[in-house]
């Protein structure tokens, strides 16, 4: 469990941030007096959407991933993670205005599928680092 200090420590965000995060219900907390004390798997999935959102926390998110699994996990989520999002989403065309209503429900239905699959294959190469990761901490701890 963590504190809002420690999150906002590690996310490199205001410890306001996180409280905002908390009372909006984007990260699942426990009252703990006063404070607040977050499960590191709630934290995980805040950061796993929080990542999804290109130009938003990516900036912050690769230097947590660096710190917490090194420089070459890092570069792993920019480069199949973070840049070909972000080239998705910057090849995505807004509806043109001369467009018929069915012709927006359509592009409308295809950004959607498209959305969904670009979560699924963050998702799994998410689950391939976390493999990698858990691979390299058996060996680790075997030492």
């Amino acid at each position: 469990m963590l504190t809002t200090k420690q999150i906002s420590e590690l996310l490199r965000v205001s410890e306001e941030t996180v409280r905002r995060w908390i009372r909006t219900g984007e990260l699942h907390a426990e009252q703990d007096g006063k404070g607040y004390l977050v499960d590191e798997l709630a934290l995980k999935r805040l950061v796993d959407e929080k990542s999804q959102i290109p130009g938003n926390a990516m900036n912050k998110v690769l230097p947590i991933i660096n710190d917490l699994f090194g420089p070459e996990a890092a570069k792993f989520a920019k480069s199949n993670l973070f840049d070909p999002l972000r080239q998705s989403m910057d090849q995505t065309a807004p509806p043109r205005p001369e467009a018929s209503p069915e012709s927006v429900a359509e592009e409308l239905s295809q950004l959607k599928r498209k959305k969904r699959r670009l979560e699924l294959e963050h998702e799994l190469k998410l689950l391939e680092v976390e493999e990698k990761i858990a691979v390299l901490e058996q060996k680790a701890n075997r030492f």
